[in-house]
């Protein structure tokens, strides 16, 4: 099971929601207005939006709390999917979900990995992105655009770097901090503080600095917006 099962809805993880909120509203999301996360994994989103007044569900097979297939018989006036199509063996089939569950003229925002930002020369620096064997395909970012063409949609909004791409909280920074442990992601939900390797490393101070402006383009988002005949 992933770490993320066990993750707490706290500070940062509120900073990272509040940057993918943004995102969405400046793609034209409204309060009140029904969202689905797909892939919801314990739904620490799904309570953030309703916090902040959004008609909010989630959908994950694997949990347990938000597993409910009828879900997927609705509709929906934004529909999220990050980290989700990677992991499928068919991501053009995911998109094809994602499709059903939204509403004539709704947003579909997905974050995945994109293979263009991906250096195979240097697989250490990206093993985050590359997730093996998690991660059965990875694509492009103009392929996942291209495919989102095909089914007609709209690109509202490309994002080269995710949400959680934060200024003091950078991924650079993230995974400095992770390589001065044991390099799994379960460090940054463990959260230790007891690295030599961290507090002497030079790289610490120049990561929680300037993380935040070298992220490179490993992880995209792209927003876009399926058509409404009746507009």
């Amino acid at each position: 099971m992933y770490p993320f099962f066990g993750q707490k809805l706290d500070f940062a993880l509120r900073w990272g929601y509040r940057r993918l909120t943004r995102r969405l509203r400046r793609a034209g999301l409204q309060r009140g207005q029904r969202v689905i996360d797909f892939g919801c994994g314990s739904g620490l989103l799904v309570q953030y939006l309703r916090e902040q007044g959004y008609d909010a569900v989630g959908y994950d097979p694997y949990s347990g709390d938000h597993g409910d297939g009828a879900r997927l018989a609705e509709t929906y006036d934004a529909v999220i999917a990050q980290d989700v199509i990677e992991h499928d063996e068919d991501p053009l089939a995911v998109l094809a979900r994602l499709d059903a569950l939204a509403r004539p003229g709704a947003l579909i925002a997905i974050g995945t990995p994109n293979a263009d930002g991906i250096d195979l020369d240097r697989p250490e620096k990206f093993v985050h992105s590359l997730h093996q064997p998690y991660h059965r395909h990875i694509l492009a970012l103009p392929a996942l655009l291209a495919a989102g063409r095909a089914r007609g949609w709209r690109l509202e909004r490309t994002y080269l770097s995710p949400y959680t791409n934060m200024p003091g909280l950078s991924l650079p920074f993230l995974h400095h901090y992770m390589r001065c442990f044991d390099g799994t992601i379960n460090v940054l939900f463990e959260r230790p503080m007891n690295s030599v390797r961290l507090w002497l490393s030079p790289e610490t101070a120049f990561y929680l600095i300037l993380g935040y402006w070298l992220c490179d383009e490993a992880d995209v988002v792209a927003i876009f917006r399926k058509p409404n005949p009746t507009a």
